[in-house]
């Protein structure tokens, strides 16, 4: 007798019940894990139809919950078994012993403080996910079951990002001194806590050039800064008009000879 093929089961659609606003506003200076900058925040609204005032009962009795995303923004075209983590710095690993969101299901997990409910909204701290991030679930983190007992980090406990220290600009003082808003003291710690971790990608030596001005959205406005060494420098907080780095990150046009 021969054996029959097993058909595989097929995965049922997955329906998004909110969309994540974020103070992070792209991939570049957004924590690589959650916690990294606690005082990073964001809130999800539940849509209507999964009924928040009554799904959500009972929650904000919880301290943390974890997160599950759709990495909406991945490039991957196809399946890789490995993949580059920043951490190894060119080397390889398999991707299911990595959070990287290229994977055959760009599904993300991200454990975040819950800091109060709302009616239809959760307001989160310690966020790892952009602004715009389709969420699939939220479950309450449960202490009994969720730590595990004498866990092992594989790899990466060996290959820990070094941190920067983080240094603020005349400039970058004054520009934040002009914010005319409530929150604006807590700007200078979220964005020291952002930059302590180094978003920038190792494998990019345009990035990694000492000295090289850099910059990335976060709320409503631009941080510009600049690597040297162990050393970031806050060069500039703007109001970003436009969230276009597209635009911002394309070279300048050289200038034309005299008399052309």
């Amino acid at each position: 007798m021969t054996d029959k093929k097993k058909e595989r089961p097929k995965a049922p659609a997955f329906k998004i019940i909110g969309v994540l606003e974020s103070c992070f506003q792209e991939k570049f200076g957004t924590p690589r894990q959650p916690h990294l900058v606690p005082g990073s925040f964001a809130r999800l609204k539940i849509y209507p139809e999964y009924s928040p005032g009554h799904s959500l009962a009972g929650l904000s009795e919880f301290s943390h919950v974890w997160l599950l995303s759709w990495f909406h923004l991945t490039t991957n075209k196809s399946f890789h078994p490995k993949i580059h983590p920043p951490r190894l710095k060119g080397g390889k690993i398999g991707v299911f012993a990595s959070r990287s969101p290229h994977r055959p299901n760009p599904v993300g997990l991200s454990l975040c403080k819950l800091e109060r409910v709302e009616k239809d909204t959760l307001y989160l701290s310690g966020i790892d996910l952009i602004s715009g991030t389709p969420i699939l679930d939220v479950k309450p983190y449960l202490p009994i079951s969720d730590i595990a007992a004498d866990p092992l980090s594989g790899w990466v406990p060996l290959n820990a990002f070094p941190e920067l220290k983080i240094v603020f600009s005349e400039r970058a003082l004054r520009d934040i001194g002009r914010l005319a808003r409530p929150d604006a003291r807590e700007i200078p710690p979220l964005i020291a806590a952002t930059l302590r971790h180094d978003p920038r990608n190792t494998r990019d030596k345009t990035q990694m050039k000492d000295g090289a001005e850099l910059a990335f959205f976060m709320l409503d406005l631009e941080i510009k800064f600049s690597v040297t060494g162990d050393k970031a420098t806050v060069l500039g907080v703007d109001a970003a008009v436009k969230f276009d780095k597209k635009l911002r990150r394309m070279k300048p046009e050289a200038e034309l000879p005299a008399g052309k």
